[in-house]
């Protein structure tokens, strides 16, 4: 039994509060498909915890976190979007004013994991901001030899695609606050100093939890 209370797939988290300084809302949306591990890397840098029998995402989930690095500091706004087939239509809503897409895969089954994780890619090229910054991340490298992983066709995609390759472990806190260090220590200098906060905002849909899936199929 966890340590911690369930939530659900709608729920607000913030972890910091200072009511003298608000610091910009920078917008972060996961992607990726069902299991691969999205919602276990945003609990790891939120609360610093793990959970194995976390349900499915089903709609969206919203957190948010005030996270510093290289002495710049934003209010992480971050959103863990569902990745069954019936909700694809809906997913493209959320990279509204997402600054960062964080393409998400799993590094146990990287073959069929990566495949899907590329149909995000090309879908942020024609639908997501212009301006937004792709990272591809593969979660679970716990559960794989990296030695044992043929990860030359997942490079040259990267880099074919100007998009960076990170490899985390949620389960093990490998890489996960390190990811988030470098997007935030890398925000542009000029959306600090000129930030307005946005006066519209998309709400996530509300529904129940769903049963964990395999992705490997």
């Amino acid at each position: 039994m966890s340590g911690y209370p369930r939530f659900p797939a709608f729920v607000t988290i913030t972890t910091s509060y200072n009511f003298f300084f608000m610091a910009p809302l920078y917008k972060v949306v996961l992607l990726g498909d069902s299991s691969v591990g999205k919602t276990s890397l945003v609990y790891r840098l939120t609360l610093d915890k793990f959970d194995e029998n976390l349900p499915n995402t089903i709609g969206a989930a919203f957190l948010s976190k005030e996270h510093s690095s290289n002495e710049k500091t934003v209010n992480l706004e971050i959103w863990d979007t569902a990745g069954q087939e019936r909700y694809k239509l809906l997913t493209p809503m959320y990279y509204r004013n997402a600054k960062e897409a964080l393409v998400c895969f799993d590094l146990s089954c990287p073959e069929s994991s990566f495949d899907r994780a590329r149909y995000w890619v090309d879908q942020l090229k024609v639908l997501g901001p212009s301006d937004i910054k792709v990272r591809v991340v593969g979660n679970k490298k716990d559960l794989v030899d990296e030695n044992e992983i043929d990860l030359l066709r997942i490079r040259d995609f990267c880099s074919e695609n100007n998009v960076s390759l990170y490899l985390t472990s949620a389960k093990l806190s490998e890489g996960v606050v390190e990811l988030f260090d470098e997007i935030v220590g890398l925000v542009d200098q000029d959306f600090l100093d000129n930030y307005v906060e946005p006066t519209d905002s998309i709400q996530p849909i509300s529904l129940l939890s769903g049963p964990r899936a395999s992705t490997c199929c």
